[in-house]
């Protein structure tokens, strides 16, 4: 069987998944104060790695939102649990088990970038709720390696409750140039500091955003 587990591989948006998104774009400008920076920057085909920074449980969610194509993510396994599994497999994720290893995660992600799927990944793992930069884990820059796909970096900030959004704050998601990697990279050490340098690059998006509008 292969790495897939008998699973249908629908790169193209379908439609109920394009409406859904859709509807959370709409929903987050209205209440968040949404705004899409740099969406046309995302390749439209081909394998992706898309590496995001994480502080809030939604960011899966918001970053669907700034990539208009299809995309799987890497969940650890206990999030795949009733009443949670349906809608992270509707989104498009599969689950890892990093007790073990990782290594079965590792063939499935490989599998759908070699199909031409974006894989989304948050390259400090687990999210953190202050906003400030994790070190870097070295998985997405493996796999993007290993892949042969770009790295896009997107940054998102933090969701403003009612009183900062009277303050003006506004959710942001900015999309990022895309990043090719050394193919002859190798090793622990030059997977990590390639990864430092990617976190680098995610949290470097909102300031040099605002370079370009002043």
């Amino acid at each position: 069987m292969s790495a897939f587990e008998g699973r249908s591989t629908p790169v193209r948006m379908s439609r109920r998944y394009d409406l859904f998104r859709r509807f959370m774009i709409l929903l987050c400008r209205i209440l968040f104060g949404l705004k899409i920076q740099g969406m046309e920057k995302a390749p439209k085909d081909g394998p992706l790695v898309i590496a995001a920074n994480h502080i809030q449980y939604p960011d899966p969610v918001l970053v669907c939102m700034a990539i208009p194509r299809r995309m799987q993510w890497m969940g650890k396994k206990q999030l795949y649990e009733p009443p949670y599994k349906r809608f992270f497999e509707f989104i498009g994720s599969f689950p890892v088990d990093r007790e073990g290893g990782g290594r079965a995660g590792v063939r499935i992600a490989l599998a759908y970038l070699a199909e031409g799927w974006a894989l989304g990944i948050f390259p400090e793992g687990t999210h953190k709720d202050d906003g400030s930069a994790r070190e870097a884990k070295s998985g997405a820059v493996m796999l993007a390696i290993r892949g042969g796909a770009p790295v896009l970096p997107v940054f998102v900030s933090k969701m403003p409750g009612p009183l900062a959004r009277l303050r003006g704050e506004r959710l942001r998601l900015i999309v990022g140039e895309p990043i090719t990697l050394d193919k002859g990279l190798r090793g622990g050490k030059a997977y990590r500091e390639a990864a430092d340098d990617v976190l680098r690059t995610i949290y470097a998006l909102p300031k040099e955003n605002r370079k370009d509008q002043a």
